[in-house]
Order: C-alpha cells, then sequence, then structure tokens
C-alpha cells in the first residue's frame, strides 16, 4: 500500500483545488492512503473517504520561521509517508523538502509554470495562450507520486454536507449566494455595482439572498447590506465551512469573484457566475466543471495583468472591473433561477 503524504500550507482557493484531484486520486486508488497537511479549518474538505487522511496546522502560530519548519518535518516524518508531494512550493516548503529528501524521503514538487505565467501577464508582448489549469498540475505531481496517470475529471465523491445546528437552509424557493469580495482589489467588483445586483435580487419574489465574506471589515459591510434589505442575509463570520459548503450546496446560483469563495462552491457543486478583473480563467484557475460562459470578463487587450490580482493597475482605474454592467451580472445569474 502506498502513502503519500501532501503539503499546501495556504492560499484558500488552492487549497480547494487541490481537495477535489486528491479526492478523486483517493476514488481511482482505494488501496494507496493519501495524508494532506493544511489549514485546520479546511478539514471539512477532506472527510468521508476511508482512504483520505488530514493533519490540521495552525500556519501563523504552529509552524513560522526555522523552528516551525522543524516542527513540520518532525510531523512529517512521524506520518511514515513513502513519497512525499510539495504541492505548494514556496520558501518555506523549499527548505522543508531538502530537510525530508536529506533524511532519504522522496519527494516530488508541483511544476507552477512560473514562465509561462510571466508572459500570459506581462504588459507589452503578452502571449495570450491558454496555461495549463491547476488541477493538471496538481493531478500530474500526484501521477509522479502513484507512478499511474490519473484520468483527467473524475468523480472526487464531494460528500452532502448537513447543515448544524448553526447552519443556515433556503427558506425560499430560490436562493442566490452572492461573495464580492476577495483578497486583492483587482479581483474586486466595485461595491456600488454589486450592490446594484444584491438589490435586484433582493427584490425579487420568492427568493433570499445570502452574503458571503471575512474578517471585520468585510462583515460590516455585509451587514449594513443585510439591515438595508429584509429579504439579504449575511452568513459572514457566523457559520463554519461546513456549514457554509452545506448552504453552497442549496444554493440556485452562487455569484462571486475569483476568489476561494468560487472554489468553495464549485467544490460544493454550485453553480457559479464569475467575475473577473485583473486576473482571467486562462490562467488555469476556474471553479472545477464551471461553464465557460460563466465567467465574465471585459476582455480588455491588458488583461490579464496578474496571476493573483495583486499588482496595480497601469490604468489607475481597473476599467476591466468597472467596465463590466451589473446587468451582465443579473442577466447571466437569472438565467439558473
Amino acid at each position: 500500500m502506498t502513502h503519500i503524504l501532501l503539503i499546501r500550507l495556504s492560499a484558500i482557493g488552492d487549497i480547494a483545488i487541490a481537495a477535489i484531484v486528491i479526492r478523486q486520486a483517493a476514488v481511482q486508488f482505494p488501496g494507496a492512503t493519501f495524508t494532506m497537511i493544511s489549514q485546520s479549518f479546511m478539514q471539512p474538505l477532506f472527510t468521508g473517504l476511508p482512504n483520505l487522511r488530514f493533519i490540521g496546522i495552525n500556519e501563523t502560530t504552529d509552524y513560522r520561521g526555522l523552528r516551525g519548519i522543524w516542527r513540520l518535518y518532525r510531523t512529517i516524518r512521524a506520518q511514515q509517508p513513502d513519497v512525499i508531494a510539495d504541492v505548494h512550493d514556496v520558501l518555506r516548503t523549499q527548505i522543508l523538502r531538502t530537510m525530508l529528501r536529506l533524511s532519504g524521503q522522496k519527494v516530488y514538487v508541483i511544476r507552477k509554470g512560473r514562465a509561462a505565467r510571466q508572459r500570459l501577464t506581462r504588459r507589452r508582448n503578452k502571449v495570450r495562450q491558454p496555461l495549463r489549469s491547476s488541477f493538471d498540475r496538481y493531478r500530474d505531481t500526484l501521477a509522479q507520486c502513484l507512478g499511474e496517470t490519473l484520468p483527467p475529471d473524475t468523480s472526487p465523491a464531494v460528500p452532502v454536507y448537513t447543515p448544524s445546528d448553526r447552519g443556515v437552509v433556503p427558506a425560499a424557493s430560490k436562493a442566490v449566494g452572492i461573495a464580492p469580495f476577495a483578497a486583492y482589489a483587482g479581483k474586486v467588483y466595485p461595491l456600488e455595482k454589486i450592490q446594484t445586483v444584491i438589490a435586484h435580487f433582493a427584490a425579487c419574489i420568492d427568493t433570499e439572498v445570502f452574503l458571503f465574506g471575512g474578517g471585520r471589515r468585510e462583515q460590516e459591510i455585509l451587514e449594513e447590506w443585510e439591515r438595508r434589505y429584509p429579504t439579504v442575509r449575511s452568513v459572514a463570520g457566523r457559520l463554519t465551512l461546513a456549514d457554509e459548503l452545506a448552504l453552497m450546496q442549496r444554493l440556485s446560483v452562487m455569484i462571486c469573484m475569483d476568489s476561494a469563495n468560487m472554489h468553495f462552491a464549485a467544490f460544493a457543486g454550485a453553480t457559479v457566475i464569475s467575475i473577473w478583473g485583473a486576473t482571467h480563467p486562462c490562467a488555469g484557475f476556474y471553479g472545477w466543471r464551471q461553464l465557460p460562459d460563466n465567467a465574465l470578463s471585459a476582455g480588455l487587450p491588458c488583461s490579464p495583468c496578474s496571476i493573483y490580482g495583486n499588482k496595480p493597475c497601469f490604468r489607475k482605474d481597473y476599467h476591466c472591473l468597472q467596465s463590466i454592467p451589473p446587468e451582465a451580472v443579473i442577466a447571466r445569474a437569472q438565467m439558473f433561477l
């Protein structure tokens, strides 16, 4: 029996992508054991399969600095894996995998295609060629670990999440989820425009609107909209990830940015309408099994200018986001109600 241990310490959306591929592999190879080391609150993505294990860590406290890397090294060695997959490939995991290799462990590393990303996002002489998807990159790494090719897209056996006592079940016949935030400004639709979208669905008969987000400032904004519109409810900061996934599985449609919530909703099997600005699906980070027509983008020649949306707009106005009318978002989402 092969025991594969995978490491992905941060970037929530990427962890959700990895979860889908790891679950697919766990279904396809029931004789193998898969152990994932990641953020503790991400555990609900890795439940329900007998050969899939999860080790939760608090990245900001438990494994900071060289002492933290040493503790993580000892944690990994205690699991006695046959092979290790570094599906993060940042400085910390580069140090960690060097230590593991020196101890005799076999370690494979995800290939991120950084050179191709630079060609795609540079301002001049841009090479607008779709990159290999992140799903395929994770799949390639697991195939190396297993010594066998993984089929491109099979069922990952995602569990049906049951809401807890604190969970939310839509009462109306139609339920719209909206996640208006992302980590960087280059991926956030203007708030006045997304509020137009919220107001439209809040006024629809037999329709509930659920707002998703995280962080104190985001919660304050969402709670203000909750007070303004009677049929709107913010769940930001009020639900566990498992309860959020349970709610997403019961939505008619989810509207979001290129963000972790897009990947959570796709993982849960929801229909997702995503809004793209500085980033673009052609960079390989589109939601699992989502229709290409559901990705709304202005299609500017300067886009994408960033893989993660963290670069400042050279135009200073984020026209890529400003030029997407709320009516286009509403019309696309309305198709699924």
